[in-house]
């Protein structure tokens, strides 16, 4: 198996991406930590793939605490010694007219988007360095880049998220550590169904309206992504099969995003 006798935590592991990605990683044969904020949602997905077969623990974590995160990684090499992979996947996102947003908006999403990265990249990088071993891969969006109406804070964050990521493969490439990001286009999460309804409202459409409109028709392949293609992209990067690929941003956004 792709991913036999490897460890990665996955943070915004208990739903949406995150949770498709745990669980498709762990039927690789990766030891997965369900990482996640909300406790109760990341102990129902290691539960499942507990039952499933596979290997997973979960934890309750704020990625924004630098205290959740250094425990989580003190916590996890205690566990099992290592770890291999990293995705920094938690996340979200809030729609606003720029006139509009507010600043604690703003802060939120800085906070959690941008340092909600490079807190746990910090922590699990001196294991990974160690070891001379690793796989970081970071949650950015075509958002990440180019810009779209009503998403100033978010798409800062996630172009901001690519050029951490471009750096970062720069400081951590010569100890064998590989550091890429994925940028999703729509994907069917509970997340993209609020942000669409956020949007649609503001603009006096109905959500469906405003998904086909903006995200279906401008999609070369004709249709939301789902949790699955984005955890199959994030697989590939944490793989041997990517040794030699980092600092780059890999597009699973059907065409809608090409460059």
């Amino acid at each position: 198996m792709r991913h036999k006798d490897r460890v990665a935590i996955i943070t915004g592991g208990g739903n949406g991406i995150g949770q498709g990605t745990c669980e498709y990683m762990a039927q690789l044969g990766c030891t997965v930590i369900v990482a996640d904020i909300k406790e109760d949602d990341a102990h129902k997905v290691a539960e499942g793939i507990k039952k499933s077969g596979g290997e997973a623990l979960a934890m309750k974590v704020d990625v924004t605490n630098k205290s959740d995160v250094e425990k989580m990684v003190a916590d996890t090499l205690k566990a099992y010694g290592k770890i291999d992979i990293l995705f920094n996947n938690a996340g979200t996102d809030i729609k606003g007219h720029i006139t509009e947003i507010k600043e604690e908006t703003w802060d939120f999403l800085i906070n959690l988007n941008l340092k909600g990265t490079f807190l746990p990249t910090q922590a699990v990088a001196p294991s990974m360095i160690e070891r001379k071993y690793g796989r970081i891969i970071n949650m950015s969006s075509m958002a990440g880049k180019t810009g779209e109406p009503l998403t100033s804070p978010y798409n800062a964050t996630k172009f901001g998220v690519i050029g951490f990521t471009q750096s970062v493969a720069l400081d951590l490439g010569p100890h064998n550590i590989t550091v890429n990001a994925v940028c999703p286009g729509a994907v069917a999460t509970e997340l993209h169904k609020k942000s669409v309804a956020q949007s649609a409202a503001i603009k006096g459409m109905t959500p469906e309206a405003f998904l086909k409109e903006f995200f279906i028709d401008p999609t070369p392949l004709g249709r939301m992504a789902q949790p699955l293609d984005v955890a199959q992209a994030v697989s590939f990067l944490a793989s041997d099969e990517a040794s030699f690929i980092t600092g780059s941003t890999l597009n699973v956004a059907g065409g809608r995003e090409m460059h």
